[in-house]
């Protein structure tokens, strides 16, 4: 008889409430102000913060050279030159623009025990 019963009460399943989906609305599914708000104020936040770094890092940089450490200066980007008479500096065999020259001690031979260099 329990076999029967609940066969029976599974043939008579009906959800409750019915699934019926709605369409959402616009201001359903988007940030709308609450979103924008966070957006603005995460922003600000950041905004601030950088500010604050900008000025602990100048402050450091009072303290040593107050203190007789030796601070770097500033290197700044150019992008165009400030003096046009000044000469450009000549390339020197450390930079990328000037290849070394062949058999020289650095000609791209890899390093090590078992390279003989002598030939």
């Amino acid at each position: 008889m329990s076999l029967a019963l609940l066969a029976g009460l599974f043939a008579d399943v009906t959800p409750s409430p019915s699934p019926t989906t709605r369409p959402l609305e616009d201001w359903e599914v988007t940030p709308g102000l609450t979103g924008f708000l966070a957006t603005f104020a995460v922003a600000v936040a950041a905004v601030l913060l950088l500010l604050s770094l900008s000025r602990h890092v100048r402050k450091a940089n009072a303290y040593a050279r107050a203190h007789g450490i030796e601070v770097p200066e500033r290197r700044t980007i150019a992008f165009g030159r400030t003096h046009p008479e000044e000469e450009a500096p000549a390339a020197t065999p450390t930079s990328p623009d000037v290849a070394p020259a062949v058999g020289s001690p650095d000609d791209g031979a890899p390093d090590g025990p078992g390279n003989d260099r002598s030939s």
